[in-house]
């Protein structure tokens, strides 16, 4: 039966071009995959060194010198008394640093992580949604513990993980949010009561660190391409009372990052007060980006829901949509290159915003209800940026080398 096929392909010319072609291999001849060396993988509890927990204080977690880092978890801990809302972490995290000693080198605020959540598969995003993001009943008993990970530009990659071992002193600080009812008080007994990282770390045994450090940091300064997270400006709309449409009209938002960007995310929602109820997303119905008299793109509706493109030309939906009541896929993504596949891939484009003139993003939304009274919305652009980061061979000093 096989050997009619095969036959009728002996006879086609399209079969006998591809099959002639430098491209063509025998997925059935036996060989040695590329294997990584053994190394011992660890989790590792890392209480803060400094500072306290409060509204707009800060904490700092100075990492181990234990190994290569690969993941990095955010926990805090609250009393279940009177419950949180869901997406609470907005209202508990204002931003988060990576230091290498005392110098920044990477940001996550809270809008960027909500940004990394939208972009996620249903099965990356449901861990997360269910340890961090979803609301909790109010109860008695043992805390709740929120647990969120924390995706630096170094983790996506496992070429790019930190060496901790090697590198200078590095510490993650975080920063709490202004109104985020974290202090214990006689009217708030729902506050944050503990905060720690858990790092999983991978440590070689000796020959093969060795190698690592003779092929990294035999030059003067290791270089890596990384990613890492720059926030606009946030720009106000008012939606007027009783009005249901004055979103549609469109809220610019002034670009003034000259890095270069991979990806660009958009987000509405309603101005944050001294409340404990947070407030979620609202869905997006046009963006247009507009640089040097010319018009970049212009994605309206349902075309926005094709803006993540895969190299197989299809495109995947942010996770989240406005049915399943998580809202995450109101946070709009427009990538300058084409994802290797689902949920990411290599480097493909990067667009530098350096010699652009006048760019900017003019949003436009639905609000829910129209508003009893005059209500400002903020207008978030965050865009994720290429950079290259260098690494000091004589002090293991990791540094920003280039961004434009």
């Amino acid at each position: 039966m096989s050997s009619v096929i095969n036959n009728s392909n002996a006879n086609s010319a399209l079969v006998n071009t591809i099959n002639a072609s430098e491209s063509k291999m025998n997925p059935n001849v036996y060989s040695t995959k590329r294997i990584y060396p053994a190394a011992a993988v660890v989790y590792q509890d890392t209480d803060k060194s400094s500072g306290t927990i409060g509204n707009g204080n800060t904490i700092t977690f100075d990492l181990m010198k234990y190994g290569i880092a690969q993941q990095f978890l955010f926990c805090w801990t609250k009393a279940p008394t009177n419950g949180t809302a869901a997406y609470d972490f907005l209202h508990v995290i204002d931003r988060i640093e990576l230091l290498s000693s005392s110098k920044v080198i990477d940001t996550l605020t809270n809008m960027d992580l909500l940004a990394q959540f939208s972009d996620l598969d249903a099965s990356q995003f449901d861990p997360i949604y269910n340890s961090g993001i979803a609301a909790r009943a109010t109860g008695t008993g043992a805390d709740y513990v929120f647990c969120l990970p924390l995706v630096f530009g170094f983790c996506k990659d496992i070429n790019t993980n930190l060496n901790l071992q090697f590198n200078e002193g590095m510490s993650i600080r975080v920063k709490f949010g202004p109104n985020s009812n974290l202090s214990a008080s006689s009217q708030n007994t729902n506050a944050v009561k503990n905060a720690y990282l858990k790092t999983r770390y991978k440590v070689y045994n000796e020959a093969d660190y060795s190698e690592i450090l003779t092929q990294n940091y035999n030059e003067p300064e290791l270089s890596i391409l990384t990613t890492g997270f720059y926030d606009e400006n946030v720009a106000v709309a008012t939606v007027l009372a009783n009005a249901t449409n004055n979103g549609a009209n469109g809220t610019s938002v002034e670009l003034k990052n000259t890095d270069c960007v991979n990806n660009f995310y958009v987000c509405v929602r309603a101005q944050q007060g001294a409340t404990a109820t947070v407030l979620p997303p609202l869905d997006i119905s046009r963006i247009k980006m507009t640089a040097s008299g010319q018009v970049i793109f212009d994605l309206t509706g349902e075309e926005l829901y094709y803006s993540r493109l895969c190299e197989n030309g299809f495109s995947v939906m942010g996770t989240g949509d406005d049915n399943d009541g998580k809202k995450a896929g109101f946070v709009k993504k427009i990538q300058m290159g084409l994802w290797e596949y689902s949920g990411g891939g290599t480097q493909s484009n990067t667009v530098s915003l350096r010699e652009l003139n006048n760019p900017v993003i003019t949003v436009y939304f639905n609000v829910d209800s129209a508003p009893s009274s005059d209500t400002n919305y903020d207008v978030y652009v965050m865009e994720d940026a290429i950079k290259v980061i260098s690494t000091v061979s004589s002090s293991g000093r990791v540094q920003t080398s280039l961004t434009n």
